[in-house]
């Protein structure tokens, strides 16, 4: 009879063993709990997902005559009638293409409890009609948290929690900007708490806006902007709000002249779909030195005045069909102590006191926009194809009363209007 070599009884031995620790491990990990995740994340979430968007809006725009686009004086996104005086030419019609109202975005895990937006379009006014020479310009840039159900943090540059509407309109960078509606981006922290019947908020804000390279009042300030908002909600009805914004602002700071005022604004608002197919939103406000606050307004405050003001805007949304609309939008602001409204232009100091200069001398100035009062009107049609992709005319009109240098323009009428429309399709993502 053979006997087992020594070395065999030794592979089986350590045979058994390794299959008794397999099983003992296998049952363990059974009944272990599975590892924490960093944060509570939504069970429906099994990795961060990044979702783009995108609006693509190829869009030809005639004007009657001179328009301008935040104080600049073209066509790439209108928001008064042109300054007589910073127009290149009067009293004659334009046409543009343009592509630069474009937008391209992207959400960051976005079912998540914790998501993440960023946004970019490629607008600047200081561009009248360009193709290759638009660059990307931050929109939103932000962090949302939605610590427990009914309370959602959100950090970073995102809409003011001041006045949250925007009305129907297919000039989507202007809309109804300096004429009523305020509220732009600010770089903030905000807190929004709603159940189904009520929404509140509250923000604390970056003062206002510095794109130059050194700290000035927006920093020196050293006080931040503080808003609130409240609305009732009425489900698939909408919503009816409050809201107001406001600092203490520090004109001329570390001068002889430095003096503090109370820049901000109240206002009230609505999101309403009386039935279906029919819905109307609006705003209204009245402000104080507004416009110092970033805010696209008309009262730009400065080291002697302060600047108040009133406005407000009516849009409505009618669907004929699924694919047929009627878009009407109207808005309205004016300053209401317009005789200390400053000139939205200068011209070279040497020309003071001298020979009345030519008006293409003039150049524009960081004193505001100028405007005593802005009157807009738009009557839009969409034909909507699918999700994807609709084809949009609007007709619009402006009644812009500007404030002109009193030395050399006394002459010229500042009372100027401005008729046109916007062909284009609308391309979503």
């Amino acid at each position: 009879m053979r006997l087992v070599p020594r070395y065999t009884l030794r592979l089986l031995a350590v045979a058994l063993c390794a299959s008794t620790l397999t099983h003992s491990l296998s049952a363990s990990a059974q009944q272990a709990p599975a590892p924490a995740a960093p944060y509570a994340a939504d069970p429906a979430v099994a990795a961060p997902v990044i979702r783009p968007y995108a609006w693509i809006k190829p869009t030809l725009i005639v004007a009657s005559g001179p328009v301008e686009s935040f104080g600049q004086s073209n066509s790439s996104a209108i928001t008064a009638a042109g300054n007589p005086v910073l127009a290149a030419i009067q009293d004659e019609a334009s046409l543009t293409f343009q592509v630069a109202q474009s937008r391209l975005g992207f959400w960051f895990n976005e079912k998540a409890p914790v998501r993440g937006q960023i946004e970019f379009d490629f607008a600047d006014f200081a561009k009248s009609s360009p193709t290759a020479a638009s660059f990307p310009r931050l929109r939103l840039a932000k962090i949302e948290w939605q610590l427990t159900d009914p309370l959602l943090l959100i950090a970073g540059q995102d809409w003011d929690l001041f006045q949250p509407m925007n009305p129907h309109c297919f000039n989507i960078t202007a809309v109804a900007f300096l004429s009523g509606n305020t509220a732009f981006v600010r770089q903030q922290a905000k807190f929004i708490y709603h159940n189904d019947s009520l929404e509140l908020g509250g923000a604390v804000g970056m003062a206002g806006v510095n794109n130059g390279a050194k700290a000035l009042v927006p920093e020196y300030g050293r006080i931040p902007t503080l808003a609130a908002r409240a609305a009732l909600l009425f489900g698939a009805a909408g919503r009816v709000g409050v809201s107001a914004i406001g600092t203490s602002w520090r004109f001329a700071p570390d001068t002889p002249t430095e003096r503090k005022a109370l820049a901000g604004a109240v206002g009230a608002y609505g999101d309403v779909t009386p039935f279906p197919g029919f819905n109307l939103r609006f705003e209204a406000y009245g402000g104080q030195n507004l416009a110092n606050l970033g805010s696209l307004s008309l009262g730009l405050g400065n080291a002697t005045n302060d600047l108040k003001e009133i406005g407000g805007w009516l849009s409505a949304k009618y669907s004929l069909t699924e694919a047929h609309a009627l878009t009407v939008l109207g808005g309205t602001a004016k300053v209401l102590n317009d005789e200390d409204v400053v000139a939205s232009y200068v011209y070279p100091a040497q020309m003071a006191g001298a020979m009345p200069p030519p008006e293409s001398a003039a150049t524009i100035s960081p004193t505001g926009p100028g405007i005593a009062s802005n009157l807009t009107a738009r009557l839009g049609y969409e034909y909507r194809y699918d999700k994807t992709i609709a084809f949009v005319a609007e007709g619009f009109m402006f009644k812009t009363k500007h404030v002109l240098n009193a030395e050399f323009d006394a002459d010229i009428d500042a009372d100027v209007s401005a008729f046109g429309a916007e062909l284009g399709l609308f391309f979503t993502l």
